[in-house]
């Protein structure tokens, strides 16, 4: 069987606009969530987030593309940052690359990829459209008493004024469909091969990647951009996590502790806005071109709960069977892994159901570090696992376990560092996901000899 390997990572998160800000951040224990500044949130009982710092989206795309990107979401967005800093830490001479670069390639050590041979996978989260274009052709389909009505919405009932749908712009729905962050990615770079969108919250990255992994194993494809992106600040994506009652809600005069997963003190995780593309290769062609190789897909495992939407599976079963599958894929054992990078919402009950989950796998007593990531960035959705699998990658590239942020006092016995470990052997780190609604996905990096 052929196999897989990542040789390129980006990222877009709150520490920074790339993937070696967000190592940096990681590495020092550092946490970026702050007082949310995005939007007038008062009256919300949390008021905290994991905010990207500003961007101009014209500098990650061709000139000859600049115009599309009116049509972006924030999410989608997201996706062509991450998308690009990926493909240019691979140096992949892709359409998008090349154009930007005065229609060749920034130099001859950049592979000339074959568009048919490169895959396009991404994960993507459900997309809130913008209020301000929302609201103005809702209130033109109310009724006299208020409510609304489905009839105005399609037409109006005076000739010379707009019906609600003619008050958004023709391509309004372009902005907001969750396919969107893979049609732009593979439009800029020219991705020709396998492409596919999943929309399972956050495990959606984890699934992505299991699918393109089993597209080149199987020789459909030589390369994929592979990742999952997803920003949930915005008033829609606050007031569902706040009636959600997901959020903790004491931290506003603290924003940088707020998350706190796997951590006793957990109360409520915080709403954020991020994610990451990874660009994954088979083997033998990596090798044969020198590319810098950071780790090796060894294992995959899914399952999913049937413990009801938004409600955790607390006996951590589902969750165990996926990283039982994933261990047996890679033909390991528990004591063959060095770092578990846990989902860690910092939501109680969810803590709970994935030490439970760990337990059943690792036993009593855990061996490898405990590693959540959420502390210092917040939940980004179907960007988490995608930020968690970069992460991962360049710690097993790199042999470092960054610390584990605010998580003082670990749940059940963890061993959850509290500064960056270096010197010791990372074999296989496992990245787990468990969404909202109970999907699991867990692979398994292995360091590559």
């Amino acid at each position: 069987m052929r196999r897989v390997v990542i040789t390129g990572v980006g990222a877009i998160s709150p520490h920074g606009l790339s993937a070696a800000e967000l190592w940096k951040g990681l590495r020092e224990g550092r946490s970026s969530t702050t007082v949310l500044t995005r939007f007038e949130s008062s009256a919300f009982p949390s008021r905290v987030a994991g905010e990207v710092a500003p961007f101009k989206i014209t500098d990650y795309v061709p000139k000859s593309y600049r115009k599309a990107t009116k049509i972006m979401s924030r999410d989608i967005e997201l996706a062509v940052v991450a998308a690009d800093g990926a493909v240019r830490d691979a140096k992949l001479a892709t359409r998008g690359i090349v154009e930007s670069s005065g229609g060749k390639k920034p130099d001859e050590s950049w592979l000339t990829v074959d568009p048919r041979r490169v895959g396009c996978n991404i994960g993507a989260g459900l997309i809130s459209a913008d209020l301000n274009e929302l609201s103005a052709a809702m209130a033109a389909a109310k009724e006299p008493d208020g409510t609304l009505s489905l009839r105005r919405w399609g037409r109006s009932d005076h000739p010379t004024e707009l019906a609600g749908m003619d008050r958004l712009t023709p391509l309004w729905l372009l902005k907001y469909l969750p396919n969107m962050l893979a049609c732009h990615v593979s439009i800029i770079h020219d991705t020709q091969g396998p492409s596919n969108t999943i929309t399972c919250q956050q495990a959606s990255a984890g699934l992505a990647l299991a699918e393109a992994c089993r597209t080149i194993q199987r020789g459909e494809a030589d390369l994929a951009l592979v990742g999952g992106c997803e920003s949930l600040i915005h008033p829609m994506g606050l007031m569902r996590w706040t009636l959600l009652n997901r959020l903790n809600i004491g931290a506003n005069d603290q924003p940088a502790k707020a998350c706190r997963p796997l951590d006793q003190a957990a109360a409520g995780t915080v709403i954020a806005e991020g994610g990451a593309v990874l660009v994954m290769e088979e083997l033998a062609q990596a090798r044969a071109r020198g590319a810098r190789i950071y780790c090796e897909i060894a294992g995959r495992g899914e399952s999913s709960s049937a413990s009801g939407v938004s409600r955790p599976d607390v006996t951590g079963e589902a969750l165990a069977v996926a990283m039982s599958k994933a261990l047996r894929e890679a033909a390991i054992g528990p004591e063959a892994v060095d770092l578990v990078v846990p989902p860690g919402y910092g939501i109680p009950e969810f803590d709970q159901a994935e030490v439970r989950a760990i337990h059943r796998v690792f036993g009593s007593q855990p061996r490898p570090a405990i590693v959540p990531m959420r502390g210092g960035i917040g939940d980004c959705g179907a960007g988490a696992q995608a930020i968690d699998l970069v992460a991962a990658a360049i710690a097993v590239a790199e042999q470092i376990i960054p610390p584990a942020v605010n998580c003082p006092q670990p749940l059940d016995g963890l061993d959850a560092p509290r500064e960056a470990r270096a010197g010791t052997a990372l074999r296989h780190a496992l990245v787990a996901a468990s969404s909202i609604s109970g999907q699991n996905s867990v692979i398994i990096l292995r360091q590559i000899g």
